[in-house]
């Protein structure tokens, strides 16, 4: 059975709105794979950094052309946007295929052929590219490539598949749904405080190889982690719409609280588990995690987990990400002590006409950092027009200002110096001190005055 690709009206019309503007316009395909062999396309991006540079005069009188064939469309354009869109998607959905729309009456052999090689160059790019997002996923069976002719109002896609030898083009179902998909919100809080030692013993450390490794130690962590939704266990089996069924009695605007417990890192009754190692450093990510993900009905309770697992992952890593890209250098010293305070992640709407469960991507801002700075990504890379009203920043607060202060540096530093939260210990404990002192001032005076005072 070959795979498919099912697509809205919503997609229809930006098909058509995108054909109708330059003779060639391509972007990403950002979908749910609901199997192996079954995508749901959840939004169409074109590619805007082309439009930046047609603004670009070749000389007084004439402007540079954008391209005119599938030959001539930048690779490293199409990574770039597929990379920045990758940070921003909840967990439930990836970046997964390119689009072009084209003036042809016929899309012929010559265009898919073009194609492939536009599909293998942009994976290579993809993996060879410091791609934190990319250190998690799971590589896709298949990729889609989809055109739309804009003379006869059609879409064909292709299945792509990667191999070392140019990879190749499978049939593909292209067929569009009469209604809306109903979409299920699940949402958790994910506390995070762990250390991962360092081992690398040369005098220069790659701070982003320690990065990806503390990824990857997380992601197995997560992945033995039991999960709780409304605090009931989850049945992988189960289909969401026997879930929703069981559950009718809420309101439909509600999202579904899921809880994560992760395994014991240590069992007692292993007496292998317990090492003793030497290390030369060490990295600790401490926080909490707001994730937000997106289902529809023909999903199981075990995709709503790995979603979760996927969108925790990926938020990490785009927050990691932003951070090392502001790295001149991404060796440093052994014995260095950093302190950083990583972007918190804001929410904006997909589409602002749905008002049930709309699906909500996100964006990364430091502290200071106004939300417009989210409005210009939403449209540099997913082609939104969204107002400062459509984004919601308050679901991950900033941290204490104390954890940053000279006085934590110091206490890092220093072995020997109390950490903060032994601070905040003696200092709960002295003031419990002196007000039973206060306490016992108080009733030595009252008994003083009902003595002299009778």
């Amino acid at each position: 059975m070959p795979a498919s690709v099912a697509l809205s009206k919503h997609d229809v019309n930006y098909l058509e709105k995108c054909s109708m503007e330059i003779d060639l316009n391509f972007g990403i395909i950002i979908s749910q794979q609901l199997n192996p062999e079954s995508f749901l396309v959840v939004h169409l991006a074109k590619n805007c950094e082309e439009d930046m540079e047609l603004l670009q005069r070749a000389n007084e009188n004439e402007l540079i052309q954008g391209p005119t064939c599938i030959q001539d469309i930048s690779t490293q354009a199409l990574a770039t946007q597929w990379i920045s869109a990758s940070k921003m998607c909840p967990g439930s959905f990836s970046v997964q295929g390119v689009f072009v729309t084209i003036d042809k009456q016929n899309i012929d052999e010559e265009v898919f052929v073009a194609a492939k090689k536009l599909m293998y160059d942009i994976h290579n790019i993809l993996l060879q590219g410091n791609n934190f997002c990319a250190s998690f996923e799971e590589e896709n069976s298949s990729l889609i490539f989809l055109a739309y002719s804009a003379s006869t109002k059609k879409a064909v896609s292709k299945a792509y598949s990667h191999n070392n030898t140019g990879g190749s083009f499978l049939p593909m179902n292209c067929h569009f749904m009469d209604k809306s998909v109903d979409w299920h919100t699940f949402e958790c809080c994910y506390e995070l405080d762990d250390i991962f030692p360092i081992f690398d013993d040369t005098q220069k450390i790659n701070i982003e190889n320690q990065f990806q490794r503390a990824i990857l130690a997380m992601k197995r962590s997560l992945s033995g982690c039991e999960m709780f939704v409304e605090n009931v266990a989850l049945d992988d089996s189960l289909s969401l719409e026997g879930f929703v069924a069981n559950n009718r009695n809420r309101k439909a605007t509600e999202n579904y609280k899921a809880t994560i417990f992760l395994p014991l890192k240590c069992h007692q009754s292993n007496e292998y588990s317990v090492k003793v190692r030497k290390f030369n450093g060490t990295i600790r990510l401490s926080g909490v995690i707001f994730s937000r993900i997106w289902c529809n009905n023909k999903n199981t309770l075990g995709d709503v987990k790995r979603f979760i697992q996927n969108d925790i992952l990926r938020s990490l890593a785009a927050r990691i990400q932003v951070y090392c890209d502001g790295l001149t250098d991404p060796h440093v010293n052994n014995d260095a002590v950093f302190i950083s305070e990583p972007p918190r992640r804001v929410f904006f709407n997909l589409f602002s006409d749905v008002t049930l469960n709309p699906i909500q991507f996100s964006e990364y801002i430091f502290r200071g950092e106004a939300p417009t700075v989210a409005v210009a990504q939403a449209k540099q890379v997913l082609d939104l027009d969204i107002s400062l009203e459509n984004i919601v920043a308050d679901l991950e607060g900033l941290p204490d200002d104390e954890i940053f202060s000279d006085v934590s540096i110091s206490s890092l530093q220093d072995t020997s110096a109390p950490t903060i939260v032994n601070s905040a210990k003696y200092l709960t404990r002295s003031m419990y001190m002196l007000s039973i002192v206060i306490s016992l001032l108080v009733l030595l005076c009252s008994i003083w005055l009902h003595y002299f005072f009778p």
